[in-house]
C-alpha cells in the first residue's frame, strides 16, 4: 500500500493545487470582456503554482538546466502565443508558431550541447520543434470548431504523468500531472454541456509545455523514445474521429469528444502499462 506521507504531497502539489487555482482563474475571468483570456490564465496560473510547489528548491533564477526555463516559458511564451494567435495573416501565425516552437526546443536541448555538440543537437531540436508546431497548428485550428483539444491534451498529459513517475522522473511527472489538472479544470468549469472551453492561445501554451516536458524526459531522464511517440500518437485521436464523422456525415457533439478521449487513451494507457512493466522488471514498482 502506498505511503500516505508520499502520496498526499503529490496529490496536493500536482492535482489539487493546479486544479483549484485554474478553476478560480476561470471563475474570476468569466466576464465577456476577459473570457477569451481565461483559459490561458488558468493554464498558466495552475501550472506555475504547481511548479513552485514541486521545484522551488531546485530552481535557479538564471537558468542552469532545462527545467529552470519553464516559468519563463509560461510568462514570456504566453505573451508570444497571444501575439502569434492574434497576427493578421495565416502566414504570420505559422511563422510565429514555428519560431516559438524552435525556441522552446532549443532551450530544452541547450544544456546538452556541451557534451554532445551542436551537430548532434540539430536533429532532436528540429524534430521536437516540428512536432510542437504541428500539434499547435492542428489543435489551434480545431479548438475553433469543437471542444476536443482540451480533453485530448488532458488525457495525454495525465498519462505522461503516470508513465514518467513510474519510469523516468518524479518531478517531470508531477509537472505533467499539473498541466493535465489545469485542463481538467477547464473541462469541469464548462460541464455538463462542454462548450468550446479552450482558446487558440491556451492550446498553444499547453502544447508547448507538454512538448517541453516530454523533451526533458527524453533528453535527461531516460524516458524511452517509443513512449514519447505513443503519447504523441494520442493526439491523433481527434483527426481520426473527425474523419469518421465526415464519412458518416455527422457533426461532432458530446459523443464525439468522449470517443476522441477514449481513442486518445489507448496509446496513453499502453505507455503507462509498459512503464509499469519496466518498473516491475527493475524492482522499482
Amino acid at each position: 500500500m502506498p505511503n500516505p506521507s508520499f502520496v498526499i504531497p503529490l496529490f496536493l502539489q500536482s492535482a489539487l493545487l493546479p486544479f483549484v487555482l485554474a478553476l478560480a482563474a476561470l471563475l474570476m475571468l468569466r466576464t465577456p470582456r476577459l473570457a477569451r483570456l481565461a483559459p490561458l490564465v488558468a493554464v498558466s496560473l495552475g501550472f506555475l503554482a504547481s511548479y513552485v510547489a514541486v521545484y522551488h528548491a531546485q530552481w535557479s533564477f538564471s537558468p542552469q538546466q532545462s527545467l529552470d526555463w519553464l516559468p519563463w516559458i509560461v510568462l514570456l511564451g504566453s505573451a508570444g502565443v497571444v501575439a502569434t494567435e492574434n497576427a493578421g495573416s495565416a502566414a504570420m501565425r505559422q511563422v510565429g508558431r514555428l519560431a516559438i516552437s524552435v525556441g522552446c526546443a532549443a532551450l530544452v536541448a541547450w544544456p546538452a550541447l556541451a557534451s554532445g555538440g551542436l551537430p548532434k543537437a540539430v536533429l532532436p531540436i528540429a524534430a521536437t520543434a516540428l512536432l510542437m508546431w504541428a500539434a499547435w497548428t492542428y489543435l489551434g485550428a480545431t479548438v475553433k470548431q469543437r471542444p476536443t483539444p482540451a480533453p485530448v491534451l488532458a488525457v495525454v498529459a495525465g498519462g505522461a504523468a503516470l508513465a514518467l513517475m513510474l519510469d523516468a522522473s518524479q518531478v517531470i511527472g508531477q509537472l505533467s500531472g499539473a498541466l493535465a489538472m489545469t485542463l481538467v479544470a477547464c473541462l469541469a468549469f464548462n460541464m455538463p454541456r462542454l462548450r468550446t472551453v479552450f482558446s487558440g492561445t491556451a492550446t498553444g501554451l499547453a502544447v508547448l509545455l507538454l512538448g517541453m516536458l516530454l523533451a526533458n524526459a527524453y533528453f535527461y531522464a531516460g524516458f524511452a523514445l517509443g513512449y514519447v511517440l505513443l503519447l504523441v500518437g494520442g493526439l491523433l485521436a481527434d483527426p481520426l474521429v473527425a474523419g469518421i464523422n465526415r464519412l458518416r456525415q455527422r457533426h461532432g457533439g458530446v459523443g464525439s469528444w468522449v470517443l476522441t478521449g477514449a481513442l486518445a487513451a489507448i496509446p496513453v494507457l499502453t505507455t503507462v502499462g509498459l512503464a509499469i512493466r519496466a518498473a516491475q522488471a527493475s524492482g522499482g514498482y
